[in-house]
């Protein structure tokens, strides 16, 4: 017995090792499931890092959806999430590894992440946009519009309003466990029964910039003198355009040009900005692209999802529909650029230290997970790279289908967060 059982093993071990070899043979990529294809050709240039150490103090699944990335001067990368909590993370390439920095608030924090003059890291907290808004069977008598409206204000009615808060970096070195509070200081609240959509900062690092939702204001926070200043709505109209049809349509991303103005889009799906010369906000003629229908008899148009800015100045950005396109702040022109895929929707996209712009677009649906594309200013084409995949087989493989922010690091680096229940960041060497 013991003979026929050491000769089955042994052949079991043949035959594998067989397959082995009839697959390198073949000269085929192998992957850990081959139904999962990916463009990239050089895999090892993808990798992703766990948020904290398993089993000890990674960020518990169910609060782990990346939604804000930022490089800060020292090189560093820090996120925060969104889910049933949310937390803060710092990734340093010195020791390439993530820690985890303890739980902001219950809720979010949507691209909301700010570095100031000081050095310190700014936060702007809500709820979570990533959670489906309970929805009413409404009035026979009212439009759809106007009953997603009265869900979303019921939805923020019971919510005090999204903080503002301050984190010095000298806190990194602490040690945090999953149910441990982020060392933070709360600087206030810009807008009642409003989360804190948006959050850039000017070049000098002393003002903060932000869009409130649902009520779409634009808000400024003075850093030394600790004064909340609101300039109202940047929308005059509530429309809901969509990918996320339970979401007013506002614009989901800020940035400052080099001269101090305040970029987002407004009504009509215009481009506005906040001169601070003026302190007035301003409303241009330049028109985001979209998928528009001009023969409907409604109203409604493209925000701008995400942008992000070239070292020359040239500002990026990334439609509700898909569309990138760019805008030079000295001369007005925007020029649209194109779309990608069918799906609507460009999540997030950063300008590399090539001057190439990485991009991921899709939609909030498993029919529709985000693909990566690179678009190369100098031929003006998109390459596809397909499906987010890092494979180390046999330790670990992990397909990305859902990511909401990313960064450039310092060495070139491309960081992209990863926006699931179980989530991860991502490194895209370069």
């Amino acid at each position: 017995m013991k003979t026929k059982l050491l000769l089955a093993v042994s052949a079991s071990r043949t035959a594998a090792i067989m397959a082995f070899f009839l697959l390198v043979i073949a000269g085929k990529p192998m992957y850990a499931q081959d139904w999962a294809k990916t463009n990239i050709q050089q895999l090892q240039r993808v990798d992703l890092r766990d948020l904290g150490y398993a089993d000890v103090n990674q960020i518990p699944s169910n609060s782990s959806a990346i939604t804000s990335l930022l490089t800060a001067a020292s090189g560093k990368v820090y996120g925060a999430t969104s889910g049933e909590k949310s937390y803060l993370f710092m990734f340093d390439p010195a020791i390439n590894k993530v820690r985890h920095l303890g739980i902001i608030s219950s809720g979010g924090v949507h691209h909301a992440l700010a570095e100031g003059k000081d050095g310190c890291i700014y936060i702007g907290t809500g709820m979570n946009m990533l959670e489906p808004v309970p929805l009413t069977s409404g009035n026979p008598n009212e439009t759809v519009d106007k009953t997603l409206w009265t869900d979303i204000r019921n939805h923020f009615n019971d919510y005090a309003g999204g903080h503002i808060y301050r984190y010095k970096t000298t806190a990194d070195q602490k040690v945090k466990l999953p149910q441990m509070q982020c060392d933070l200081e709360d600087l206030g609240i810009p807008l009642g029964h409003n989360s804190v959509y948006a959050l850039t900062v000017n070049p000098g690092g002393n003002e903060l910039y932000g869009i409130t939702y649902p009520d779409g204001h634009f808000f400024i926070y003075n850093i030394p003198q600790r004064t909340f200043i609101d300039k109202g709505p940047v929308d005059n109209k509530i429309v809901f355009h969509g990918p996320d049809r339970d979401r007013r349509s506002l614009p989901g991303s800020l940035i400052c040009d080099n001269s101090g103005k305040v970029y987002m889009t407004g009504t009509g799906g215009a481009i506005r900005y906040y001169d601070p010369a003026t302190k007035e906000l301003i409303t241009t003629g330049r028109k985001i692209p979209g998928d528009y229908n001009y023969l409907q008899f409604y109203e409604d148009y493209a925000v701008v999802e995400y942008f992000a800015k070239s070292p020359s100045g040239l500002i990026y950005g990334g439609t509700s529909d898909g569309y990138l396109f760019s805008l030079s702040t000295d001369s007005m022109k925007l020029i649209n650029l194109g779309k990608m895929r069918a799906a609507r929707g460009l999540r997030c996209l950063t300008v590399g230290s090539d001057g190439l712009v990485y991009i991921m677009a899709g939609e909030r649906s498993a029919s529709t997970p985000c693909q990566l594309y690179i678009y190369n200013p100098n031929d003006h084409g998109f390459e596809d790279m397909g499906l987010l995949i890092t494979d180390r087989s046999p330790y670990y493989y992990w397909r990305g289908q859902q990511f909401d922010a990313m960064t450039t690091g310092k060495d070139g680096t491309v960081y992209i967060g990863e926006s699931e229940r179980m989530s991860h960041l991502f490194l895209y060497i370069r």
